[in-house]
């Protein structure tokens, strides 16, 4: 009986152990900060694909575009409180699929460009204009470094968080190149689900539901096009607590608007559905 008494007694200890050890896990906050290594560079490769699907009278058709950018981090220093990022391109290219034919492969000369960018602790951009002055053409199309590394810095919560965790962010991003302008003007909702350990590293786990407005306008083979209206986004992103840098990041885009081609006189609708994985190689 006593046995059985002590046995008990150990048994609620070892319970009471663990629940007091998970409630101190649950409710741990962290601080979430990109920091990077200045010693040992983080080399990604971010891919795209994009489906672009019009409906021209009735008529469906659909352009595929492929895309590919890989790219190392390091840490180069401060400015202040932000970071200083060293980026060397190693790979960028596209491919595109459409009813009038396919293209494009990889862009030779952008292998090996280098250029520093400033972002904030929490990912925000406070200098990419050294990324905006590296121009690639791309499918008859202009578009420049910027663009390709916005998607390396998800945005990090300011302040302390524990698993749980939500909160409220809204956000504008504006593009341009000689050919194109863009503009998003986006809501989300984040939230912090909590610690995960990749390939031994713990990692914050953040996923965001996003809604906004997409306004673009370009010139194509001669033409001014114009796309606009709402588009929904959701992602999931791993942040390395210790390291301060992007692990993985996925997310799915979908844009339901208008395409205007000015010259004929035409609108039609469009859906542009877009799915990207960033992954460390």
């Amino acid at each position: 009986m006593k046995n059985q008494i002590k046995k008990s007694v150990s048994l609620a200890g070892i319970i009471l152990l663990f629940s007091g050890m998970f409630v101190q896990l649950f409710s741990q906050e962290v601080t979430l900060a990109y920091k990077y290594s200045d010693e040992k560079p983080v080399h990604y490769l971010y891919t795209s694909t994009m489906a672009q699907i019009m409906d021209m009278q009735g008529q469906t058709m659909q352009t595929d575009v492929t895309s590919a950018f890989g790219c190392s981090v390091r840490q180069a220093g401060l400015q202040g409180k932000d970071i200083v990022l060293e980026i060397i391109v190693d790979t960028l290219g596209q491919k595109t699929d459409s009813p009038m034919g396919g293209g494009g492969g990889p862009v030779m000369d952008a292998k090996g460009k280098t250029v520093k960018v400033v972002i904030a602790p929490t990912g925000k951009p406070v200098d990419f204009t050294g990324a905006e002055a590296i121009v690639f053409n791309v499918e008859g199309s202009e578009s420049n470094l910027a663009q390709s590394l916005y998607e390396l810095f998800p945005i990090l919560p300011e302040n302390p968080v524990k698993p749980g965790d939500t909160w409220n962010s809204s956000d504008s991003s504006n593009l341009k190149t000689a050919t194109m302008s863009q503009t998003m003007i986006s809501n989300t909702i984040n939230k912090f689900e909590g610690i995960e350990t990749v390939g031994g590293t713990e990692c914050a786990k953040i996923t965001k539901e996003g809604t906004g407005t997409f306004k673009m306008s370009l010139q194509s083979q001669g033409m001014d096009l114009n796309i606009k209206g709402p588009f929904e986004r959701t992602s999931e992103n791993l942040v390395s607590v210790g390291n301060g840098s992007l692990v993985s990041q996925s997310s799915s885009t979908k844009i339901t608007g208008e395409l205007e081609i000015a010259s004929m006189g035409m609108t039609m609708p469009i859906t542009i559905q877009i799915r990207d994985v960033t992954v460390i190689k």
